[in-house]
């Protein structure tokens, strides 16, 4: 067997070895930058630019379509004029049937988009009623008839109380239609003296 001898600093013969990795060296103008110091402030980030958008007021005609179809929505409406005056700001003109009619027109105007203020003008027919109905009550205080009254609703009158006669009865009914020619009689309860 032939003894081998291995020169210092050589590596014995053995199973070959892997290669080693092959590094690339960058050229000087292409080196990684070096870490910040400490004295260095890091580069600020860049910042956004924040657009705040106010939301945008409808024009005039698009708000008074939108709060008239919410009004024609509901039969209770069918009499109500809506006006914009000033960007949203809605005026309610015409007359419904009572005060809770009254309110929830307004409620329902409110509740369109774009609306800020609803100025409410709005009459109601009971009030019309209680003129009616004051005007005739006078006028059978003034036929005599002291202790006969009427309630008006709508187009209807509704008689009660006492007289003497039979044809004071009568007489009551012709007062109440001469002093209100568009009423009808709805039920008389109007009672004879005995």
């Amino acid at each position: 067997m032939p003894s081998s001898t291995v020169a210092p600093g050589s590596v014995p013969a053995g199973p070959a070895a892997p290669p080693a990795p092959a590094v690339t060296v960058a050229p000087a103008s292409e080196a990684p930058a070096p870490p910040p110091s400490a004295t260095e402030a890091p580069p600020r980030p860049k910042r956004r630019r924040v657009v705040r958008h106010t939301p945008r007021r409808p024009p005039e005609w698009v708000l008074r379509s939108k709060v008239e179809l919410a009004m024609h929505a509901d039969p209770r409406f069918g009499n109500v004029v809506v006006e914009v005056t000033q960007p949203g700001v809605v005026v309610l003109r015409g007359t419904v049937f009572d005060d809770k009619t009254r309110d929830a027109a307004a409620n329902t105007a409110r509740n369109v988009g774009g609306v800020t203020r609803v100025i409410n003008v709005l009459s109601t027919q009971t009030l019309g009623w209680l003129e009616t109905q004051i005007r005739v009550n006078q006028a059978l205080q003034q036929a005599g008839l002291k202790l006969v009254s009427v309630k008006v609703i709508g187009k209807t009158a509704y008689l009660s109380g006492q007289v003497a006669t039979a044809l004071d009865r009568d007489r009551a009914q012709t007062v109440v239609i001469t002093a209100a020619p568009d009423l009808t009689i709805g039920t008389n309860l109007i009672t004879v003296a005995q």
